[in-house]
C-alpha cells in the first residue's frame, strides 16, 4: 500500500480487519510480524526500526486522550514542551503555534479551560491540535469520531475535509463508518481479515467494486442467488449476459443490486423484473424506502424518488414488478 503525500486516505473495514493494527505498525506502537517482511517508509525512508519518538507522527485516539489537569493550551502545547531542549522551542514560539492551532480548530479563547468544560466535539479538535503541534510527518486518525453523536459527527467531518484541504498533511483515518470514509477521504482502503480488498477513490469502490465482499460492505445491497448458464446469469425473475465470463458448464452465481438501483413498475414483470408485494413505504428524508417480498418470502429494499413515489400511488399489501436498471454478477474468481 501507498500512500500519497498530502492526501486524505482512509482504512474501512469491519471490526477485527486489522485497521487499527496497521495503523499502530505505522507509528510504531506495534511491532509487525518478522516473517512478514514488512517496511514501512516514511518519505523514502526506512523506519520499521524507528521508535515511536523517531518516526514524528501525530496520532489521535477516539476518546481524545487528553490530560484533564491541563488548560487547553496547555494539552495543545504539551508535545513542544517536553522535546529535548536543544530542539525545544522558546515559550513565545510555542504560544504562537498553540494561538495558531486554536484557530485552526476554532476554539480561540478557550485556551484556559479545562477538557471537562468542553464538549466532545471540542475535545476531540484539542486533540486534533495537540498531535498537529508537533507538525508530524504523517498524522494517524483512529475512530476519532466515534464515541461522538451523529450531528456532532457530521459537522466534525467537513470541518476535517477543510482542514485537510487547507494543510495539506498526509493522513491516515481509520474508521468502520462507510459515509464517514466515502466523504472524507481522497482515497479509500477496504480491508477484510488482515489483507485488502480494494484500494481507489471513494467512486471507484463505491462503484465499480473490486469483489464480492467489497460490493456486499459498501452500503445496503439485494442479493439474489442463482446460476451461469450459457453465458448467461440467471435468477429468479431474470437473466443478464455474461459471455465474457470464462465459467465453464453451470456455476452458482450472486446478483447485487443496489436499492437505488432498482425501479418499482405496474403490471406484468419485465424479462429482468421480479414479483414482489409492498411490505412497507417510508417516506421520510429526501428517498423513499420501501421494502417488499417476492415470492421466495426474501426482502427487496428499494430507494425511489419521493417524486417518483407520488407518481405511483403505491399501497401497503398490493403486488408489483421490481426491474433492475443496474446489476452486478459474482461468481467465483470472477466479477462483472
Amino acid at each position: 500500500m501507498q500512500i500519497r503525500k498530502g492526501e486524505l486516505l482512509a482504512l474501512l473495514g469491519p471490526s477485527g480487519s486489522g485497521k487499527t493494527t496497521l495503523l499502530r505498525i505505522i507509528a510504531g506502537l506495534e511491532i509487525p510480524d518478522q516473517r512478514s517482511e514488512t517496511a514501512i517508509l516514511f518519505h523514502d525512508q526506512d523506519v520499521t526500526g524507528n521508535r515511536v519518538a523517531d518516526r514524528k507522527v501525530g496520532f489521535v485516539f477516539q476518546h481524545y486522550a487528553l490530560f484533564k489537569h491541563l488548560s487547553v493550551f496547555e494539552n495543545i502545547a504539551f508535545g513542544l514542551r517536553v522535546r529535548p531542549r536543544a530542539t525545544r522551542p522558546s515559550a513565545a514560539k510555542i504560544t504562537a503555534k498553540v494561538q495558531e492551532l486554536l484557530r485552526l480548530i476554532q476554539l480561540t479563547g478557550f485556551e484556559n479551560r479545562l477538557p471537562s468544560q468542553l464538549s466532545g466535539g471540542q475535545r476531540q479538535r484539542v486533540a486534533l491540535a495537540r498531535a498537529l503541534a508537533i507538525e508530524p510527518q504523517v498524522l494517524l486518525l483512529d475512530e476519532p469520531f466515534g464515541a461522538l453523536d451523529a450531528k456532532v459527527r457530521q459537522g466534525l467531518r467537513s470541518w476535517l475535509r477543510g482542514l485537510q484541504t487547507e494543510l495539506k498533511m498526509t493522513t491516515i483515518l481509520v474508521t468502520h463508518d462507510q459515509e464517514e470514509a466515502l466523504e472524507v477521504s481522497d482515497r479509500v482502503v477496504v480491508m477484510n481479515r488482515a489483507k485488502i480488498e480494494q484500494v481507489g477513490t471513494p467512486a471507484e469502490v463505491f462503484h465499480h467494486p473490486a469483489s464480492e465482499f467489497v460490493m456486499d460492505f459498501l452500503g445496503q445491497v439485494n442479493v439474489f442467488h442463482g446460476r451461469i448458464e450459457q453465458g448467461r446469469a440467471i435468477w429468479r425473475g431474470g437473466s443478464h449476459d455474461v459471455s465474457h465470463l470464462s465459467a465453464e458448464g453451470h456455476t452458482t452465481a450472486n446478483v447485487y443490486v443496489r436499492p437505488h438501483e432498482l425501479d418499482i413498475l405496474r403490471g406484468p414483470a419485465p424479462e429482468s423484473g421480479i414479483l414482489a408485494q409492498i411490505l412497507r413505504i417510508n417516506p421520510a428524508g429526501s428517498i423513499a424506502k420501501i421494502a417488499l417480498k417476492n415470492a421466495d418470502e426474501n426482502e427487496i429494499l428499494v430507494d425511489l424518488p419521493l417524486d417518483r413515489l407520488e407518481e405511483l400511488e403505491l399501497r401497503i399489501g398490493e403486488w408489483v414488478s421490481v426491474s433492475p436498471k443496474k446489476i452486478r454478477v459474482f461468481v467465483p474468481d470472477y466479477s462483472i
